[in-house]
């Protein structure tokens, strides 16, 4: 499955292309915790920041544990179904690419740390995984 972006006068298409899909309107009017503050966004909207200054900002305004823990189970659901993220804006800029990249990188994240957890936790499954990977690349060879 996969995570993917949309906009709201998109909804509809997507829905008919996608029944199944889960869509999670990730927009300050909606109350979600993956938009950016109204202070941020105005600033934005009024010139006052330019898109690199929303950039670093919205990502210092998504660290932290309410929206990692919304990014996690965003990305744990795209894994075993289309979910789209949408907002009103139709092309980018938009948090909502952010916003993709985040969870992408965050689950990345995840991932390499219970990876690390189980080389120090189990070193004798990493040992035997890394003797079947030899076995095979040199029976390849």
């Amino acid at each position: 499955m996969s995570l993917k972006e949309t906009y709201l006068g998109n909804v509809e298409n997507v829905k008919k292309a996608n029944p199944d899909a889960v869509l999670i309107d990730v927009t300050r009017r909606a109350g979600s915790v993956l938009s950016p503050s109204w202070e941020m966004l105005n600033e934005y909207k009024t010139g006052k920041m330019t898109w690199d200054g929303y950039i670093s900002r919205f990502v210092k305004e998504m660290d932290n544990t309410i929206s990692r823990a919304e990014m996690l189970r965003i990305g744990e659901l795209a894994r075993t179904k289309d979910v789209f993220l949408v907002c009103f804006e139709r092309f980018s800029p938009c948090h909502r690419f952010l916003l993709v990249d985040m969870i992408v990188s965050l689950l990345l994240e995840e991932s390499c740390k219970q990876l690390n957890r189980l080389v120090i936790e189990r070193p004798d499954l990493v040992e035997t995984a890394y003797m079947n990977i030899s076995k095979e690349l040199r029976a390849e060879a």
